[in-house]
């Protein structure tokens, strides 16, 4: 009696403290605009995850992050790299007040651009880069009539441009690259509208490049007085160079390469006349079928790259009127352009030069290195022309520089006079560098200083942090040679100072530090020749920057405030990576509301907590001899469900795992991530040796994914499943037990991080991907009842001694409910850049799935890359290579490991990956389909695995007919497993945050430790 009126008690208290709170908050002030608040709470239920940190109920009062309020109304909107998920919602439109809208960088948002978009009539800034919307750019986006800024690149957008976005009569930004758009772009003559690209008056970007857009280029678009880039490479327009173009007054980039273009090139570009700082600075037209002669150029004296190569031109000598640029051209590109007669004599002097690549023409004569070169020259690539000798009064002039003469009759006449640096001839020899590093990587400047897993350290501070990075991609750099350290402190110190002085203009001003920024790395990405650059922002103080700053910083970049000059023209954001964990929130941001609500709040929370505890003391005896009683006996505490149903898995005690992994000691430590850490055991008297995975507290696995893994790993056995010894759930512990796996991921040896493994040759990874193909099957068709993995991907191959491939990690498989039906609907979960699309689009789980899965991991074995990069998706990267320039544009991507692999079966390898990453389910094959083109492809070289041979020979423990018996210790390690010695590398700061996912525990094999 008296514990059910301490009961009362306390519920009267927390009653009455909620009602105090509710009645504060209705007397404290005017609310946010109902409106708002509705559309707010819509897409707060839409995003899922990334909206964690709206708490309050009221989003300008209690300052919801990213919400900017002006009065009671939502004028901004920033939630730049949060991880949302899934669709913008129609009720979006509600927010009728906001004036700029920036969800860039989110790849999880998906599905179509609502109409209601076109409802935000007082947005000046639209900022939709990088996610994953599909279907057409609505035209209800013609109604933003004060739009200045509009960014929906690198999407998968299809269909058209409509005519209606020319009423967008303030727009100055235009980028819609990298999605699937395409047919002929709209021009007010080609429409009932009279609108087009060509009605915007005050338009000065025009970024089309990388989709399919067809047709000729519109005569139209020369309208554009104040066009600065002109940005259409890689689509399929036909048709001649407009004209027109000649009247773009203000122009420095004219970017039209990789077309289908025909004619000749317009003189009349030689009107662009420079002023003052600006003029054309770059032409790039190669790679079309352009004929004629290249126009004299004269009067354009501030150009930087030219590059008209591959082309059908008629014979013409090496252009003269590049003279006029001398001062300033860094780059020239005449390859295969017909080009005859001798080089000019001074080429190699022109101050600013850095690369003339003229290989596969017909120049002849002499090549001159003068007294003086050029000091930043570094590359001259002449392969495959006439040259018949050098002449120099000084060959050490030219040391710094890599001249390439292969195929010239000097380097092939046995009877030349001139004898070359054999050098010179090399045909090995690379044509540029590809990667710049930051020196800072190679010098240690902090002693022996290492970080803990998923903190970097800052080589400026010394101080170990969670980074921001940010990936810019220069689509037209002027430069190529890479490794210019001034190149990059120029562009260090010009980032800087913009930042600072944007920080000014913050209310209140933001403190940002020279210390904070790094340059970690640059590289040329691909036959384009963009550069990539991974810039990392580290916090001030603390371990993770707080919210307010790293929103300025991805603000900053997303809406092209942060301005550069040439060479680094046009700077945009590839990517943006947060850390590992939140971010850190301001100190400031708690409003008088909420500090009140928490106080109340604790004060009732004592009261609950005082009475637990007694309610707890009084129950504790009750249960606990039940507990001792039972080996599951602390499964409720665990919140794991009901207990496990078990076939043929040991249970251990807990003493039983102290003797396995000598009292976990820190010599049978092999590793650690989310889960907790996993140690070598050796049994006794056997020797045998096993992976022991014991969880920490707090770990990313919970009690439901460890029940998974026990309950599903007892009940399927197969020579491609990792096999579970056993299992320990004493003393508050979840430990598993698996056997081991001396050779690591499949991650670790693609990417060379595994120490004693040598790359994999094109037949060991064929076998591999086999084998895989072989467990999903097992777990797709065999199992009973049939199993999906939900975690498929290159972390979760395993590879034993032998290097065959064992599937692990089965925290977030299911039972597939009925037999023969698949479809349900499971809360989404997996690793970023293998889930299925439909997945996301549906929530709906099939084998499929898995099958998507698993073609990015064929995908992964082809090109040695991660699935999710900052060249983007490997899907999207292989699918876009292809459409560029077929296979061959693969091979560009392959692992340099498989530069000797035979033509056709690398073609029907990437046939299968790409069936098996097709957008929808309906498309793809069946896991069972998948491994017999594998099997076929394999052929003989499957004999070499264990069982070998076709499915029609399936392997040991392979049964489809019934189920296999338990496993016992002795059986797992009866053939393949014997005790390891040996040393484990130290890990290093580079491996520790190389993207690896360790979401629902991480598998039993030697891992890099702390």
């Amino acid at each position: 009696m008296e514990l059910f009126r301490c009961m009362r008690l306390c519920l009267c208290l927390a009653l009455a403290a909620s009602c105090f709170h509710s009645s504060w908050f209705l007397a404290a002030g005017e609310p946010v605009n109902f409106d708002d608040l509705r559309a707010l709470q819509a897409l707060k239920m839409a995003w899922g995850g990334g909206t964690d940190m709206w708490v309050g109920p009221d989003p300008c009062v209690d300052r919801w992050e990213g919400v900017i309020c002006k009065g009671n109304r939502v004028i901004s909107l920033y939630l730049v790299s949060r991880d949302l998920n899934g669709i913008i919602p129609p009720e979006i439109g509600g927010l009728s007040a906001l004036q700029n809208l920036d969800i860039s960088f989110n790849d999880n948002l998906r599905g179509a651009l609502p109409d209601e978009l076109g409802s935000l009539t007082n947005l000046f800034y639209l900022s939709l880069q990088k996610c994953s919307f599909k279907g057409e750019i609505p035209s209800s986006l013609g109604k933003l009539v004060n739009l200045t800024f509009l960014a929906l690149n690198n999407n998968m957008l299809e269909g058209s441009i409509p005519p209606s976005l020319g009423a967008l009569t303030h727009l100055k930004w235009f980028d819609v690259a990298y999605n699937r758009l395409s047919g002929p772009l709209p021009v007010s003559t080609n429409n009932r509208e009279r609108m087009g690209l060509d009605t915007w008056p005050v338009i000065e970007h025009y970024h089309l490049n990388d989709n399919l857009f067809s047709g000729p280029i519109p005569p139209e678009l020369g309208k554009a007085p104040k066009c600065i880039h002109m940005l259409l490479e890689v689509n399929k327009f036909t048709g001649p160079i407009p004209g027109t173009f000649g009247n773009l007054s203000a122009l420095e980039i004219l970017n039209v390469h990789y077309n289908e273009l025909t004619g000749p090139i317009p003189s009349s570009l030689n009107k662009i006349i420079t002023n003052g700082t600006r003029g054309l600075l770059q032409i790039r037209v190669s790679n079309n079928r352009l004929t004629g002669t290249v126009p004299v150029f004269s009067a354009l004296t501030k150009l930087e790259y030219v590059d008209f190569s591959n082309n059908s031109f008629d014979s013409q000598i090496f252009p003269s009127w590049l003279n006029a640029s001398a001062s300033r051209i860094q780059t020239i590109r005449f390859e295969h352009a017909n080009l005859t007669g001798p080089l000019p004599a001074d080429i190699l002097a022109y101050p600013a030069l850095q690369g003339l690549y003229l290989k596969n023409n017909s120049i002849d004569g002499a090549l001159t290195i003068p007294v003086t070169v050029g000091r930043k020259l570094r590359y001259v690539a002449l392969q495959n022309n006439k040259i018949v000798t050098i002449l120099a009064t000084d060959r050490t002039a030219a040391k710094n520089v890599e001249i390439l003469l292969q195929g010239n009759p000097l380097c092939t006449d046995p009877n030349s006079i001139v004898k070359p640096d054999p050098k010179l001839c090399n045909a090995t020899q690379p044509a540029m560098e590809k990667q710049w590093v930051s020196p800072l990587l190679n010098v240690n400047n902090c002693g022996n200083q290492f970080c803990d897993p998923g903190l970097v350290l800052n080589p400026l501070q010394c101080r170990c942090s969670r980074p921001l990075v940010v990936t810019l991609e220069v689509r037209a750099p002027t430069f190529t040679h890479i490794n210019d350290l001034s190149l990059w402190d120029s562009l260090l110190n010009q980032t800087l100072t913009s930042l600072k002085n944007l920080t000014q203009h913050e209310n209140p001003p933001l403190q940002f530090e020279d210390e904070q920024l790094w340059i970690h790395d640059a590289s040329f990405n691909g036959s384009l020749l963009r550069v990539e650059v991974n810039m990392y922002f580290f916090p001030l103080v603390g371990e993770s920057m707080d919210r307010v700053t790293a929103d300025f910083i991805t603000r900053s970049f997303t809406l092209q405030k942060v301005k550069y000059y040439p060479p680094f023209k046009p700077e945009l954001v590839k990517a943006i990576q947060n850390s590992e964990e939140p971010l850190s929130t301001a100190s400031s941001g708690l409003s008088r509301i909420a500090i009140i609500g928490i106080a109340v709040g604790a004060a009732s929370l004592l009261l609950l907590v005082g009475f637990l505890v007694s309610l707890a003391c009084v129950m504790k005896g009750r249960v606990k001899k039940e507990r001792e009683l039972n080996p599951f006996g602390k499964w409720d505490n665990m919140k794991g469900g009901a207990v496990p149903r078990l076939k043929g898995a040991n249970y251990f005690s807990f003493d039983d795992m102290k003797r396995l992994t000598n009292n976990f000691s820190e010599d049978n430590l092999l590793g650690e991530g989310g889960y907790g850490k996993v140690y070598k055991g050796i049994q006794a008297g056997t020797g045998a040796m096993v992976a022991v995975k014991r969880a920490q507290e707090g770990s990313k696995q919970g009690a439901t994914e460890f029940k998974n893994e026990i309950e599903l790993l007892s009940r399927a056995h197969h020579c491609n499943l990792v096999g579970l010894v056993g299992f320990c759930c004493e003393k508050e512990e979840q430990m598993l037990v698996y056997e081991y796996m001396p050779n690591g991921t499949l991650t670790e040896a693609l990417r060379g991080r595994k120490a004693g493994i040598e790359p994999l040759d094109w037949d060991r990874r064929l076998l591999i991907a086999l084998g895989a193909a072989r467990g999903l099957a097992y777990l797709h068709d065999n199992a009973d009842p049939p199993i999906l993995h939900r975690d498929v991907k290159s972390p979760n191959i395993l590879l034993d001694k032998k290097l065959n491939a064992k599937v692990a990690d089965f925290g977030l498989s299911v039972l597939v409910p009925n037999e023969g039906t698949y479809s349900f609907k499971p809360t989404i979960k997996g690793t970023m850049g293998y889930l299925d699309p439909e997945y996301y689009m549906t929530s709906v789980m099939s084998p499929k799935s898995d099958v998507y899965s698993f073609g990015v991991v064929l995908l992964e074995i082809l090109t040695g890359k991660p699935p999710v990069s900052s060249g983007g998706h490997i899907v999207r990267e292989v699918r876009s290579q292809i459409d560029r320039s077929g296979m061959e544009g693969v091979r560009e991507m392959l692992d340099p490991a498989l530069a000797d692999t035979p033509q056709d079966e690398l073609e029907t390898f990437l046939t299968i990956a790409l069936s098996c990453v097709e957008d929808t389910s309906l498309e793809r094959p069946s896991m069972h389909e998948v491994m017999q083109k594998l099997e076929v492809l394999v052929g003989p070289k499957a004999q070499i695995m264990p069982g070998g041979g076709k499915s029609t020979d399936l392997p040991k423990g392979y049964d489809p007919g019934r189920r296999a018996p338990p496993l016992s210790v002795t059986d797992v390690f009866s053939d393949d497993f014997e005790p390891a010695s040996g040393q484990f590398s130290q890990g290093s700061t580079s491996s520790q945050r190389s993207g690896f996912n360790y979401s629902g525990g991480f598998a039993p094999f030697p891992v890099q430790p702390k």
